[in-house]
């Protein structure tokens, strides 16, 4: 029988690696989009009306998938002047105040983003192949959301594992 737990983590492993094929996906695609742009006003002298607007919706769900990975791996950029000073402890709640100020404001937009992509769905626009707009937005609360629940386990890890949650993020970021 399997304990919750190992469940729990089975579901997180599954939306993790979702999380990477849809950020690769939108990369090959935002590739490939871009070369038959480039080749079609090049050799044809003529563009494709709807690659520009669907680069820019690629380019959204990119930067919003590709900060949430960032998030999870600790490969976000982070300044480190005054963690360096200071002890274990202090650092790791250092660590946990600032990722619990990060789940705040990412928690506090999904409100917002929510009614903006209420405001596109009303206005019924279509982004292009009968894709709404509305659709393509409803990736900024989304992502906003797992931001902000990433957010709040790294910060339940600085405050209740300090030295095990420091040392993680030591192994795994990349700092200025």
């Amino acid at each position: 029988m399997t304990s919750p737990a190992a469940g729990f983590k089975k579901i997180l492993s599954f939306l993790n690696r979702l999380e990477e094929i849809l950020l690769g996906s939108f990369l090959i695609l935002m590739v490939l989009l871009g070369f038959i742009q480039i080749l079609f006003r090049n050799v044809l002298s003529v563009g494709l009306y709807w690659i520009d607007p669907l680069l820019r919706h690629s380019v959204l769900w990119v930067a919003l998938l590709g900060a949430s990975v960032a998030t999870r791996e600790n490969r976000h950029i982070s300044i480190d002047l005054l963690p360096e000073k200071l002890g274990d402890k202090s650092r790791s709640y250092l660590q946990g105040g600032i990722n619990l100020f990060a789940a705040v404001i990412c928690l506090i937009l999904v409100h917002p983003a929510i009614r903006f992509v209420q405001e596109e769905y009303a206005v019924g626009k279509i982004l292009a192949f009968h894709i709404p707009i509305w659709f393509s937005q409803s990736v900024i609360p989304l992502m906003l959301s797992v931001l902000g629940l990433r957010f709040l386990g790294k910060t339940w890890q600085a405050f209740n594992h300090g030295r095990e949650f420091l040392s993680s993020e030591k192994s795994e970021s990349n700092r200025i």
